[in-house]
């Protein structure tokens, strides 16, 4: 049981790590994204920060046994897989720029990685 909870532990790490990679106007994340408004903008940075941190604080969480770690890791898989999902599906973030083939295997894959968490954690909630 412990081991699952290690590899859960790091799958959360490795998801917040690949989003962070995406950021806008890094490497990989080059689409123009000028057309958002500004509360839009960066009400969208917030929630993807917030994600980020919220996935570091669970990752732990998970290692240490907390009460809160394993509903917070489902609703943190889900958002992941989520947030991947509609841009993959072109809902959001809308920019002119056609999404990379770079970009779109990393999503593909962390989208991924988003289920397999959820069923990493839902395996550790049932005693697997």
């Amino acid at each position: 049981m412990q081991s699952i909870k290690i590899l859960a532990s790091i799958l959360m790490f490795i998801n917040v790590t690949l989003l962070t990679i995406l950021v806008p106007g890094g490497p990989i994340e080059n689409r123009n994204f000028r057309r958002l408004k500004g509360v839009v903008f960066w009400g969208f940075n917030v929630f993807l920060i917030t994600l980020g941190l919220a996935s570091y604080l669970t990752s732990y969480l998970i290692l240490v046994e907390n009460a809160y770690a394993l509903p917070m890791a489902k609703i943190i898989s889900v958002l992941y897989f989520i947030v991947y999902m509609i841009d993959l599906g072109g809902i959001f973030p809308k920019s002119p720029d056609k999404m990379s083939k770079t970009l779109m295997l990393l999503e593909i894959v962390n989208t991924s990685f988003a289920v397999l968490l959820f069923i990493f954690v839902t395996a550790i909630g049932v005693g697997v």
